[in-house]
């Protein structure tokens, strides 16, 4: 996946891999001149609370890599290709704490390397009754903490707002650097889509209003 980034600008690959990665620490990608500090929390899953029940044995099978859940993204966005972003899917699912409320999960990402403009999802499939609104409101500080903690600056949270997106309720969480977050649950189908952008193009409402969900 970094290889595809290598050709974007500096900070643009530096708060990609910031928001990649909300649940461990890394080695900082964008090089000293970046600005952006690319290590968010590196316990940004662990604040969420227990299971609602009792865990049954089989719950504690690891977390797997499906890349069927990226159906639910859309193809492409304004043109770009959405594609699999194996390297940070893979280390999201090494995460012990992603276990507590998913059995499967792949991340998808669609870079404009001529504009900047970019999104990164992360396609979470839940464990039956394991995310109740408590612990989806967690699952979202966590991931915000993640994206919008590592700009040099201070970074953090500017602005949170709720938008009703192809008749779904999007949470919208804007950070200083211009990056933005979207989290979505998909109650029927059990699943859980949490993204960051950045750029004009504003890819983040338009993979959240072409989500391919089964009617």
């Amino acid at each position: 996946m970094r290889r595809r980034l290598a050709a974007a600008p500096v900070a643009v690959l530096g708060v990609l891999l910031v928001a990649c990665q909300p649940v461990g620490p890394s080695a900082t990608p964008g090089g000293a001149g970046s600005g952006i500090d690319a290590s968010p929390s590196a316990d940004a899953l662990s604040t969420l609370g227990p299971p609602p029940s009792p865990t049954p044995p089989d719950e504690t099978t690891p977390v797997i890599l499906d890349p069927t859940l990226l159906d639910y993204l859309p193809e492409s966005i304004n043109g770009i290709d959405v594609t699999e972003s194996l390297d940070e899917a893979t280390q999201a699912i090494s995460n012990p704490g992603l276990g507590k409320i998913a059995s499967a999960m792949d991340a998808g990402v669609a870079v404009d390397t001529g504009s900047g403009d970019l999104v990164y999802a992360w396609v979470v499939r839940l464990r039956p009754d394991r995310l109740s609104d408590d612990i989806y409101r967690q699952w979202r500080d966590s991931y915000d903490e993640g994206a919008c903690g590592g700009a040099s600056d201070g970074g953090g949270v500017v602005g949170r707002a709720e938008a009703t997106i192809d008749d779904r309720t999007v949470y919208i969480t804007s950070c200083t650097q211009g990056l933005r977050t979207y989290h979505v649950w998909l109650k029927d189908e059990g699943i859980l889509i949490s993204a960051s952008a950045l750029g004009d193009g504003k890819f983040g409402e338009v993979l959240m209003d072409n989500l391919r969900v089964p009617s």
